[in-house]
C-alpha cells in the first residue's frame, strides 16, 4: 500500500473517497469532474484494489496537492476499502463516490452549503441520475428501504457523525452499505436530505443480458444485502400504523390516478415531478408538508426520525452466516 502526502499547510475542508478497480476511463472521468466542479478544498483519495489496465500509472500521474492515490493492490471488500480510508481523514466533511460517477452542477460544493447552514444534517444525499443502464429513464435514483427509508447512495456528511455512525457495516461487504450507513445516521437522530438538483451523473456498469451469469450474479448480491438489511432494520417500521396508513393511502391514489401517474415523468405537479411526490409521501421520516418547509431551499426530501421511531442505540450488525443459514433456499 503507498500514500502520497498532501501538500503542507494545505487544509482541505472536504475529503472525497472513491474505489477503483480496472477502469481507468471511468476513475480518470470522476477525478477530472471532482477538480472541475468543486470551488471548495478538496482532497481526493482513490482507493486501487490492484489494477493492470493502466490505473495505477494513471493514479501516480495524477497525484498532487489536492489528491492521495492508495494502492492496495488487492481487493478488500468495498467496506473495508473506504473504512480503512474514512478513519485517517481529518477534513470536518467527507464524501464517498464511486468510479462510474461524474460531478455535475458543483454539486459537492453544493452539499458543502447544506452542511455549513444546518448542523442538525446528518447526511445530504448527492442527488444521482443514472445516464447508463437500466435505470437511465428515472430523473434520479433512491429506493425507499423496507424499514421505510429513503436511501442514498452517494452521499457528503460530517466527518464526526461518520465515526459515530461507525463507518461502513463490513458485514454487508459491497452491497447494501449505502442504505446501511444512511439507516445509522437517522437513527443517530440527525437528518438527512437529498440535493434539490442533480449532483452526480452514473454511468452504471451493469450486464444488459439479463441471461448472463453476472446479471445472476449481480441478483444474488442484492439478495444477500437485503436480507442482512431485513435482519438488521426489518423490526422497525412493522407497528408504524401511520406510515402504513401512509403507504396505503398512497397505493390507491396511485390506482385512481392510473396512466396519469408516471414515476419517472418530469412533468410537474405542484411544482414537484411524481418521483418526488412518490418519495414523500411513501417514505416513512419525510414529512408530509416536506415540499413547503423545503421552499427556497437547495435541498428537500428530508428526513427526519423522532425519539419514538429510532432505537435507543444503533442495532449490531447481522452475522452472515448465521442470516443466510436461517434464509430459504
Amino acid at each position: 500500500m503507498s500514500y502520497a502526502a498532501p501538500m503542507p499547510g494545505w487544509t482541505p475542508r472536504l475529503a472525497v473517497v472513491v474505489g477503483t478497480h480496472n477502469r481507468l476511463d471511468q476513475i480518470a472521468r470522476c477525478v477530472e469532474s471532482i477538480r472541475r466542479e468543486t470551488l471548495t478544498p478538496t482532497l481526493i483519495y482513490v482507493t486501487d484494489a490492484g489494477s493492470t489496465d493502466g490505473t495505477v500509472d494513471y493514479l501516480r500521474g495524477a497525484a498532487a496537492h489536492d489528491l492521495v492515490p492508495i494502492l492496495v493492490g488487492r481487493k478488500l471488500g468495498q467496506a473495508k476499502a473506504y473504512n480503512d480510508v474514512f478513519k485517517s481523514i481529518t477534513a470536518p466533511y467527507t464524501a464517498w463516490l464511486s468510479d462510474d460517477n461524474e460531478i455535475v452542477d458543483a454539486g459537492l460544493d453544493r452539499a458543502v452549503g447544506i452542511l455549513d447552514r444546518e448542523p442538525r444534517i446528518g447526511m445530504v444525499g448527492l442527488k444521482v441520475q443514472d445516464k447508463a443502464g437500466p435505470f437511465s429513464e428515472a430523473p434520479y435514483i433512491g429506493g425507499i428501504s423496507k424499514a421505510g427509508i429513503l436511501n442514498v447512495n452517494q452521499g457528503m456528511l460530517p466527518t464526526h457523525v461518520l465515526r459515530k455512525a461507525g463507518y461502513f457495516s463490513e458485514a454487508f461487504g459491497f452491497y447494501g452499505i449505502d442504505p446501511d450507513l444512511t439507516a445509522k445516521v437517522l437513527f443517530l437522530g440527525r437528518d438527512v436530505v437529498y440535493t434539490r438538483d442533480v449532483a452526480i451523473h452514473h454511468y452504471r456498469n451493469w450486464p444488459s443480458d439479463r441471461t448472463t451469469p453476472e446479471w445472476q450474479a449481480l441478483q444474488q448480491h442484492h439478495q444477500k444485502a437485503d436480507q442482512l438489511y431485513a435482519a438488521k432494520y426489518g423490526g422497525y417500521a412493522k407497528h408504524d400504523l401511520i406510515w402504513h396508513a401512509r403507504r396505503v393511502g398512497w397505493k390507491l391514489a396511485r390506482e385512481a390516478l392510473g396512466p396519469r401517474f408516471q414515476i419517472n415523468s418530469s412533468q410537474k405537479v405542484a411544482g414537484l415531478i411524481w418521483r418526488d411526490w412518490h418519495n414523500t409521501l411513501a417514505a416513512r421520516h419525510v414529512s408530509l408538508l416536506d415540499p413547503l418547509l423545503s421552499l427556497g431551499r437547495p435541498y428537500h426530501l428530508r428526513q427526519s426520525a423522532s425519539v419514538f421511531a429510532r432505537p435507543s442505540r444503533l442495532p449490531p450488525d447481522p452475522d452472515p452466516a448465521r442470516v443466510f443459514a436461517q434464509a430459504p433456499a
